[in-house]
């Protein structure tokens, strides 16, 4: 079974992915901050990281740099869920190696396909 950690500051969307996710047996670790999420990959393997870019304190992008700082940890594919279609920020993940971006409200079954198209 896969472990996908879900990060994002806002209950009702890790609710939603969790929702979503687990319908495919997927097993799901949630964080609401980037430095929860950090604190998770320190004692938790993970296949697939999904990241939201807009959260307060320490955002996306910067948990990302993070992420890709750790050894044991960077190779760990990313892919960013976000309502920011910014092109900066497009420019920033790409510049930091995500696996994919998925803009917020996203339709279930093209989530779904995304991940899978990761994992697989």
């Amino acid at each position: 079974m896969k472990t996908i950690l879900v990060v994002d500051d806002d209950a009702m969307n890790l609710k939603m992915a969790r929702f979503i996710l687990e319908q495919r047996n997927y097993f799901v670790i949630t964080a609401s901050s980037g430095m929860e999420c950090l604190t998770i990959l320190q004692s938790k393997f993970v296949d697939l990281i999904l990241l939201d870019v807009e959260m307060p304190v320490m955002n996306g992008i910067k948990t990302l740099e993070c992420i890709r700082e750790n050894k044991e940890f960077n190779s760990i594919p990313v892919m960013f869920l976000t309502a920011d279609a910014n092109e900066d920020t497009v420019i920033m993940a790409g510049k930091l190696s995500i696996a994919g971006y998925v803009k917020k409200p996203y339709m279930p079954q093209d989530f779904l396909e995304r991940v899978e198209k990761i994992l697989n």
